[in-house]
């Protein structure tokens, strides 16, 4: 994520969600889209999916085996974030760059990460865009 975005994060993340389902803040929002945002950068997929909601995780750890190293992400950049009237579920906008090699070309993309509060934390439940066409809703 640039530097720019982070104060903007924090803004977003911090001001438009209440805390919701008994313990999920919006500071664990914040961290868990962070977390997430740094374990696909770094390619760390087995923990990325401990972010997912569990009927997920198999999926998306099955897709980034058969991927190996081809893909490589090289920025993620906040767009917008937008709670439910309820604060259970937050849509999470990112403008993902990425390549899958042996491809050099970029790739960018907008995509919409839905997040659920689930068990007093957040967890990605689907994303629409981006290099993980594996995490389309259902």
């Amino acid at each position: 994520m640039k530097a720019t975005t982070r104060p903007l994060l924090a803004l977003l993340l911090l001001g438009v969600v209440g805390c919701h389902e008994g313990g999920a803040t919006q500071a664990k929002l914040k961290s868990a889209y962070e977390d997430f945002e740094q374990k696909a950068r770094w390619g760390e997929g087995a923990a990325a999916a401990q972010l997912l909601v569990p009927e997920r995780r198999s999926d998306f750890i099955a897709a980034r085996s058969r991927e190996h190293s081809d893909l490589n992400i090289t920025d993620v950049e906040l767009v917008n974030v937008t709670p439910s009237d309820d604060g259970m579920t937050t849509t999470v906008t990112s403008r993902w760059r990425w390549y899958r090699l042996p491809s050099t070309s970029e790739q960018v993309s907008e995509s919409k990460g839905i997040w659920v509060a689930r068990g007093g934390e957040w967890l990605l439940e689907s994303m629409q865009g981006g290099p993980y066409p594996d995490l389309a809703p259902r």
